[in-house]
């Protein structure tokens, strides 16, 4: 047992802060509803991956809140020659988690990784051709040839700097207890349950993060985060239930935020299958969904209708208009197309999706007008993934985020085939679209580029290998007493930038 005196003093220290040292650790809950399925950028594309990955790992640049431009990361400073072919890199004073450097050996080493036949992201990078280390904390890359979105590509997930010589000698264990150098590093994970997260001490953000931990707690149900929230047990709530946020707003102690990021939801529809394969079809169902109905009933009024499956951002054709909801319209397409009598198919849906629920609910409800009768099938989302990327569907509930300011890594996965998703699993091609995709990558950036966009959007939209459905807003609840939480348009958020007030 301590003695009297040094308990007193314990229990003081504690409750005060000394010399400007907070003597109490500052720990910010986040309730997320997913579960990260690896913490190696090269291996995975779901969002709950990359969003902790960036609290983890650092990339030589990053996109800025504003979604319009790019920001230094680990590179302080940098320059593009007028061909685009050379890119130079100063790096600034920065270190791993573990107090090691950050070096441009560790850059090298991390890019030719991402362009490597291991990598699902390998086609982003392989125009990089070589490089050239200056010193510690300068490298060049050289490219063969014009590849426009060579730089931005720089600032994705996939292009994080790791400690080349940490990775080289422990292989894939090394993403068990990763070392990188964003502002936090992972103290423990339990698949299914949760992400802790420890202060980055060498993180180059003089200050942050301003929190001393952050724990990233998987809470599947929207409305269990709620509870959550209102019970203190959480300081934050993704994505809570968005009929819910009036009532959440207007309770004490809580605050509501929401934007609409670069985000697209709709059904991929299976075009290797019967009726899918049907171009009249398709436009028949995007005619028979009333957008307006499902903003207003499904997201709430938190969200706008869609054209595309592309997000609205860099390059969007403003005035491409959603199909109109004309019955009438789909009910002849469907005739001609021989399917007077409409058709049955299966919908799988992420069941621990809200939203997504009540969007298939209310797809039935409206197919079921012109003759279509789907059954719902409900998926966990790790399983619906599989599925669809299988081709083990008629119709699933999907959606896209954009993590770059640039469309082309989007465009990429949702409209061109063959590539990395083949339109994202619908199988749907266009050659023309694939043509104008090979064509704006060595285009600098402007007109003559945008207006490659417009087109090939405007293909998207006329092939329709999707029902287009809307763009929600990304909603979070908070408490009261945590200041700076923001989801940006690229849809992760920065934990570093939070404070907790007391």
């Amino acid at each position: 047992m301590l003695p009297r005196l040094n308990l007193k003093c314990l229990l003081l220290a504690s409750a005060f802060s000394l010399a400007g040292m907070v003597a109490h650790a500052e720990t910010l809950r986040v309730a997320i509803g997913y579960d990260p399925i690896s913490l190696d950028p090269i291996a995975t594309s779901d969002n709950g991956s990359i969003w902790t990955q960036l609290l983890i790992f650092d990339t030589l640049i990053r996109p800025d809140k504003t979604g319009e431009g790019l920001e230094p990361g680990l590179a302080e400073s940098w320059t593009v020659s007028d061909d685009g072919l050379t890119l130079n890199f100063k790096l600034r004073d920065a270190k791993f988690s573990d107090g090691t450097p950050v070096t441009a050996a560790d850059v090298q080493f991390s890019i030719e990784r991402a362009a490597s036949e291991a990598s699902g992201w390998g086609r982003f990078y392989r125009p990089i051709t070589s490089f050239e280390i200056i010193s510690d904390r300068e490298i060049t890359m050289k490219l063969a040839e014009p590849f426009t979105p060579a730089f931005n590509n720089l600032a994705l997930f996939a292009a994080a700097i790791l400690p080349k010589a940490q990775v080289e000698a422990k292989g894939d264990a090394f993403f068990d207890a990763p070392v990188g150098s964003g502002p936090f590093m992972l103290t423990s994970r339990v698949r299914g349950s949760r992400v802790n997260l420890a202060k980055n001490p060498h993180y180059w953000q003089q200050g942050k993060p301003f929190v001393d931990e952050a724990v990233l707690e998987v809470v599947t149900e929207p409305s269990a985060r709620v509870i959550k929230l209102e019970a203190g047990e959480v300081d934050v709530a993704l994505d809570p239930p968005l009929n819910q946020l009036k009532e959440l707003d207007a309770k004490d102690g809580i605050s509501v935020g929401q934007t609409i990021p670069y985000r697209a939801d709709f059904v991929q529809l299976n075009t290797t299958r019967k009726p899918f394969d049907d171009e009249r079809v398709r436009l028949a169902l995007n005619h028979a969904v009333d957008k307006n109905a499902l903003v207003q009933g499904v997201l709430f009024g938190a969200g706008k209708p869609a054209a595309s499956a592309m997000p609205v951002m860099a390059y969007a054709d403003q005035n491409l208009a959603p199909y109109d909801y004309d019955l009438a319209k789909a009910k002849q397409l469907l005739a001609e197309a021989g399917y007077a009598d409409g058709f049955e198919a299966q919908l799988v849906v992420d069941s621990g999706a809200a939203t997504s629920r009540n969007a298939a609910i209310a797809l039935q409800a409206m197919l079921q007008q012109v003759g279509v009768k789907l059954k719902i099938q409900m998926l966990e989302g790790g399983t619906q993934w599989e599925t669809t990327k299988a081709g083990n569907y008629d119709m699933s509930v999907s959606y896209t985020t954009s993590d770059t300011i640039d469309p082309d890594q989007i465009i990429g996965f949702v409209a061109v085939n063959p590539e990395r998703a083949n339109a994202y699993h619908t199988e749907w091609k266009s050659d023309r679209l694939n043509a104008l995709y090979v064509e704006e990558r060595k285009t600098v950036n402007g007109d003559a580029r945008g207006a490659m966009f417009k087109e090939m959007i405007q293909i998207l939209h006329d092939g329709a290998p999707y029902i287009f459905l809307y763009h929600p807003a990304s909603a979070w609840a908070v408490q009261d007493k945590v200041k700076g939480f923001e989801i940006l348009p690229t849809s992760n958020f920065r934990l570093e930038d939070v404070q907790i007030e007391n």
